[in-house]
């Protein structure tokens, strides 16, 4: 079962960039961007219906979120494909960046939640401030955060290859976190240890750098139900729509877990795949990097 849903997503990569390399991302990008309008319409009808007392306006109200938060994931953004990257260069346990995704996504549903409430009840700001500050200036902290990420990951990547490079060859063979043969110590820690220590710390950064940015849909569920009074009902939508984009962000993380995992088993046939490993690590890193760059110029 394992091995079909590897093979699996390895075929979703593959199709992935058969579809970017022929220029139908574009096509996806333009209809997430359209449907994301539908359902903005709609869901100002639902909030209407939902103040006229409409029975049932709730409950579709919130059906319209958690939709749009999906749409919203398809669309183009940066925090799938940092979490997609992120699994594609790194060795994580799948489950691990699974929960990520969905802790970044409910927190990116806070930090909106935050910005609003603080901006109305504190420093009783417009709604074009909170658009302003949501749109651009934490787009781009979130993207200079996204850029560091990558940065980091090639820092690391670069100091396992000196690491390996350096590292005498009898501790090659039997493994960093062993004891040397010649010495009779530990030269590095074991791979258990290194997902222990870096897992929190990995963790930590890619919500943050996802969470920074507030989803613009979020933004504007919660100034509507503000000023209608409908306060509870607007943040319970926002968790709703966390949810949905939750939903194809945890999808691209296992997708790319499970997609590493099957080329790292094809590298693993070859003498020097323990020295190929670092490099797709800071190549994910690279494009981590160079995307960032990329959505900060044009931000």
């Amino acid at each position: 079962m394992r091995r079909a849903l590897t093979l699996l997503a390895l075929l979703v990569v593959g199709a992935l960039g058969a579809l970017w390399l022929s220029g139908g991302m574009a096509q996806v990008t333009a209809w997430a961007m359209e449907a994301q309008r539908g359902f903005q319409t709609q869901m100002a009808q639902g909030l209407r219906a939902l103040r006229a007392g409409q029975p049932g306006a709730l409950a579709a109200f919130w059906g319209l979120c958690f939709a749009y938060g999906f749409v919203h994931a398809v669309g183009p953004g940066h925090g799938k494909f940092l979490i997609g990257a992120y699994g594609a260069g790194v060795d994580v346990p799948v489950g691990r960046l699974v929960g990520v995704g969905l802790a970044a996504s409910l927190a990116q549903g806070l930090s909106a939640i935050a910005l609003v409430y603080a901006g109305v009840l504190v420093f009783d700001a417009s709604r074009e401030a909170l658009q302003l500050t949501g749109d651009v200036w934490l787009e781009r902290a979130s993207l200079i955060a996204i850029a560091l990420i990558g940065l980091w990951l090639m820092s690391r990547a670069l100091r396992r290859v000196i690491a390996q490079s350096l590292a005498p060859p009898a501790l090659a063979t039997a493994g960093a976190g062993r004891t040397c043969p010649d010495c009779g110590h530990r030269h590095g820690p074991e791979l258990h240890e290194v997902r222990a220590l870096s897992g929190w710390r990995d963790t930590l950064m890619l919500i943050g750098a996802i969470a920074i940015r507030p989803c613009t849909g979020a933004l504007f569920v919660l100034i509507l139900t503000w000023r209608m009074g409908l306060i509870w009902q607007g943040i319970v939508a926002v968790i709703v729509m966390a949810l949905g984009t939750a939903s194809v962000t945890m999808a691209v993380a296992a997708t790319a877990v499970m997609a590493r995992e099957g080329a790292v088993s094809r590298l693993s046939q070859l003498d020097r795949a323990r020295m190929v490993i670092p490099f797709i690590e800071g190549l994910a890193g690279l494009l981590i990097m160079l995307l960032a760059l990329n959505m900060l110029k044009m931000a």
